[in-house]
């Protein structure tokens, strides 16, 4: 039986889609509601801490000397932007090293314990190695990445090898990590120097060749009245440069591209050709690596070796920053500048009011507690309102 042939189908005509360009109007509501969830923890922190200032002493004037004294000694005082600088500049990379982890849908808690290791292994290459500034410095910064890296690849490898959960073996190893410090600053890398009863557990001090200078200086000679001792270092430069490149990688890149996938929907990444195995590795040790750069303005700035006391709380607070930020690098260095003023605004509170200072600790756990629920609202308000147009549009 012969088989008629038939013509294969014409190609449709194509239909070129004109781009939908978005109204004003629309766009400034989509940022106000961007505003709103750090807007409203905020406000929200600040009337349950006058309701915390009046429980606590019964008296309205006592509110107002707290709102002067943070006023006045955290932004006022000679030396309150130096501290707020340099306060800033570990929470910046630390809240980075928080949010690489969170795009991907990560929870690296661990940042506590990987930039201990990485000042610890900077502290080490600062005093053990003798080359010029040009070779030293880099290569002590870079064995600071190294070590939150290292630290950071242990639950990276568990969670894709063995399915552990990121959250449990990231804080186990921040225990780890205290136990490797006390072992090895109280023998091995001990200062020789320290004996006898006031001994400190500390390295040697660093070559001058792997020292970052201060800010001061340039601060003083356009104009300021910073104290030398002020904490500030050119660190902070490295923070905010840090802090464009990570908002560059997440929005101009395809690996950017490919974390946030992950991070949104990962029963859709791999389908889209993206390795979540590879895609979770690459996040977890990026995120070490950042985080190895938090403690390094102590180490090489500050104090110039490697001390037991520098496990600081920054990895937790870090947390905070990140979800205050919204996992943005202008946020992320905005809620560090936050942060900052509040532990500076404390000082002033213990020093110049009969309120206690913990009023500021108060204050920082309502916003995180206050962010996460805000953000939550945010997101049903702004998915209804999608919906809402949608169905306008159609």
């Amino acid at each position: 039986m012969k088989v008629e042939e038939r013509p294969p189908p014409e190609p449709e005509p194509e239909v070129e889609e004109a781009a939908v360009r978005v109204p004003l109007s629309q766009r400034i509501r989509g940022f106000a509601f961007q505003l709103l969830a750090p807007v409203a923890s905020l406000l929200i922190a600040a009337v349950l801490g006058v309701l915390v200032i009046l429980i606590v002493q019964q008296s309205w004037g006592d509110v107002g000397d707290v709102a002067d004294a943070m006023w006045s000694y955290g932004l006022f005082n000679r030396n309150s932007l130096a501290f707020i600088l340099g306060r800033a500049t570990p929470l910046i990379f630390a809240g980075l090293a928080v949010a690489v982890a969170f795009k991907a849908g990560l929870f690296n808690i661990g940042v506590e314990g990987q930039y201990a290791i990485g000042a610890l292994a900077a502290g080490y290459v600062g005093y053990q190695l003798s080359a010029p500034t040009v070779i030293h410095l880099p290569l002590t910064i870079l064995a600071g990445m190294a070590g939150g890296l290292i630290w950071a690849a242990v639950p990276a490898l568990l969670k894709v090898y063995r399915g552990a959960h990121e959250v449990i073996s990231t804080i186990m190893m921040n225990f780890v990590a205290n136990a490797v410090l006390l072992y090895l600053l109280s023998g091995a890398l001990k200062d020789p120097s320290q004996r006898g009863a006031i001994a400190q557990q500390q390295t040697p001090q660093v070559e001058s060749t792997a020292q970052v200078g201060s800010m001061v200086p340039f601060f003083n000679s356009i104009g300021f009245d910073f104290r030398g001792s002020a904490p500030l270092s050119w660190f902070f430069v490295l923070a905010i440069v840090a802090a464009v490149l990570y908002a560059l990688t997440v929005r101009r890149t395809r690996f950017g591209f490919e974390l946030r996938v992950l991070g949104t929907n990962p029963r859709a990444a791999e389908p889209a050709g993206i390795r979540s195995n590879a895609m979770i590795l690459k996040a977890m040790l990026l995120s070490g690596a950042v985080a190895g750069l938090a403690g390094l303005q102590d180490v090489l700035a500050i104090d110039d070796r490697m001390k037991l006391d520098y496990i600081r709380g920054y990895g937790f607070t870090a947390i905070a920053i990140a979800l205050l930020g919204r996992n943005s690098g202008l946020g992320i260095v905005a809620a560090a500048l936050l942060f900052s003023f509040l532990d500076r605004a404390s000082s002033g509170i213990g020093l110049s009011t009969d309120v206690p200072k913990e009023v500021t600790d108060i204050l920082k756990g309502v916003i995180i507690l206050t962010i996460v629920i805000a953000y939550e609202l945010v997101r049903r308000m702004t998915a209804r309102r999608q919906l809402r147009e949608q169905h306008e549009r159609a």
